[in-house]
C-alpha cells in the first residue's frame, strides 16, 4: 500500500527572466516552465529583471504569440510574479502601465525570494 506523505513541504522554484519579449524565445520558455512546474506541485515565483520587465507591459491582445498573455496565465494559476523596482523605474513602468497582479518590490525582497528558493532558473542570459 502506498502512503502519501502529507508532511513534506513543496519545493520552491524561482524563475528570473532577464530578456524582454520577442528578442528571443527565452521569456516564453520561462513562462511555460513556470506553468509546468506549478502543475507538478512546485511553489513557483517569477521575477522580471532588467529588460524582462518589458513583458509586464504587454497588456493588450496581439495577433501573434504574446508573452503578455502567457504572463496573465501564470498569474491566474496563482504563481507569484514580481519585478525589479529599479528596472521598472528606469523603463517608466508603473502599476498603472503593467498587467494586474504583479508586485514591484525592492532589491532586498528579491534577495529574500532567492534565499527561500530550492532552485533558481535564469532565462535570458
Amino acid at each position: 500500500m502506498n502512503e502519501v506523505n502529507t508532511n513534506h513541504k513543496s519545493k520552491v522554484l524561482t524563475i528570473v527572466i532577464t530578456k524582454g519579449p520577442y528578442i528571443s524565445e527565452s521569456a516564453e520558455m520561462a513562462l511555460k516552465t513556470a506553468l509546468n512546474a506549478k502543475r507538478k506541485g512546485y511553489e513557483v515565483n517569477v521575477f522580471l529583471f532588467l529588460d524582462g520587465t518589458w513583458i509586464s507591459h504587454l497588456t493588450s491582445d496581439k495577433n501573434f504569440n504574446n508573452c503578455g498573455d502567457w504572463l496573465k496565465r501564470v498569474i491566474r494559476k496563482g504563481i507569484n510574479v514580481k519585478m525589479c523596482d529599479r528596472c521598472s523605474k528606469a523603463r517608466d513602468l508603473t502599476q498603472c502601465t503593467i498587467i494586474n497582479g504583479i508586485e514591484i518590490p525592492g532589491t532586498y525582497q528579491f534577495i529574500d525570494l532567492l534565499k527561500k528558493s530550492d532552485k533558481v532558473l535564469t532565462f535570458g542570459g
